[in-house]
């Protein structure tokens, strides 16, 4: 074998091993929101320290208007992602506030998250 080719091979073997490690890698961003606390927490009662107790801390804040007409109320964002090759796993709640009091939520999950909320109940 000359010594081009040999190198050409060898290279070719470290790039197809390189992208199946590739495909195996697993990334996490965030942390699985506190479903189960929420139960703890009061709309118009509970404050933001509340939930800041309660859940932690958010990944992200914002506003939203989730119709015209509501008033635009501050949200509170926890998001957990989970990318393993090319499955991607998401779950967020959405935490909303009128002036500093808790005001309720809204969460989604895909699909295969969803059947593990439901206890696999799922369809």
């Amino acid at each position: 074998m000359k010594p081009g080719a040999f190198y050409a091979a060898l290279l070719i073997a470290c790039m197809a091993l390189a992208g199946l490690q590739g495909c195996a890698m697993r990334m996490e961003m965030g942390a699985p929101p506190r479903l189960d606390r929420l139960a703890q927490l009061t709309p118009q009662v509970s404050t933001r320290n509340d939930v800041l107790l309660t859940l932690g801390e958010p990944r992200g804040y914002g506003a939203a208007q989730l119709d015209p007409g509501f008033k635009q109320q501050r949200v509170w964002l926890y998001e957990y992602n989970v990318s393993e090759g090319k499955t991607i796993q998401i779950t967020m709640l959405l935490v909303f506030f009128s002036g500093d009091a808790y005001d309720g939520y809204m969460w989604f999950a895909d699909a295969v998250n969803l059947k593990e909320y439901q206890g696999g109940k799922g369809k």
